[in-house]
């Protein structure tokens, strides 16, 4: 049995989430579909996190175990499996799924609980007029945003805590805490981007970070309701979940 590492780039929009669910269209599923019309079996995949609906992907990081004999009956090399997973992909969803790089790893290697860190990019287009081309991957916010007052409240929020009110009512995780490494918002003219690094998140916990810096870059809110949401875990001292369609998984790190 080899262990394959594969890295992953999607487009959210349409699919229900990484996550296989039943009846409804998903990454992960969908790349397991493909698997099984290239070497003619079912082979499961993990991925190394669960995007939400509509979430992005430029670096998403899964793995799967194929027997040897799988790609040596069609004589496949390793070039030929990313391109075998990417002609099927592409017949399955138009190319909303790509398989960037394929790599065998030790089979003690495993996507999810081998990382190290993961880093999200939000991406808000800080513009008064829409913006057709940019739509799909950003979250329009007309008036102006207060970048340096963003910059000031999101170091809050660097370091270990209790995450309660920045997560999702849906959320699974047995606890809240976690430890975000880092957060960058870099301004270029009308596009923001919000970086946010950190080894796991909770469910929906960027879009809500993101959601409660652009309140603050607008003044409904101030850096004593980041506080206050650490402080007393209630959600409402947060700001509201920021769209999906504006967040990419940019990098897994191991």
């Amino acid at each position: 049995m080899t262990r394959y590492k594969v890295i992953i780039e999607y487009d959210g929009k349409n699919f229900c989430g990484w996550q296989k669910q039943r009846s409804l269209i998903s990454i992960q599923g969908t790349i397991e579909e493909s698997l099984y019309k290239f070497c003619g079996k079912n082979i499961s995949v993990f991925g190394a996190g669960r995007t939400d609906k509509g979430v992005h992907a430029k670096g998403q990081v899964a793995h799967f175990d194929l027997e040897e004999g799988d790609l040596e009956d069609k004589n496949y090399k390793l070039g030929k499996l990313t391109m075998g997973l990417n002609f099927y992909l592409s017949r399955a969803c138009n190319n909303e799924i790509s398989i960037i790089k394929t790599s065998k790893v030790d089979n003690e290697f495993h996507s999810r609980f081998s990382a190290k860190g993961r880093k999200y990019k939000y991406t808000i287009l800080n513009k008064q007029t829409p913006s057709p081309l940019l739509k799909d991957k950003t979250w329009r916010v007309p008036l102006s945003l207060n970048i340096l007052l963003m910059q000031k409240a999101s170091t809050l929020l660097i370091g270990k805590h209790d995450f309660s009110a920045f997560r999702s009512i849906d959320c699974q995780s047995k606890s809240p805490i976690k430890t975000i490494d880092s957060i960058n918002i870099i301004k270029n003219n009308e596009l923001i981007d919000i970086y946010v690094e950190a080894k796991s998140f909770l469910m929906n916990q960027v879009r809500i970070i993101a959601g409660t810096l652009v309140e603050i870059g607008l003044n409904k809110k101030t850096e004593k309701d980041i506080l206050l949401a650490l402080k007393t875990y209630t959600r409402s001292h947060a700001g509201a979940t920021a769209p999906p369609n504006a967040l990419v998984l940019e990098k897994v790190v191991y």
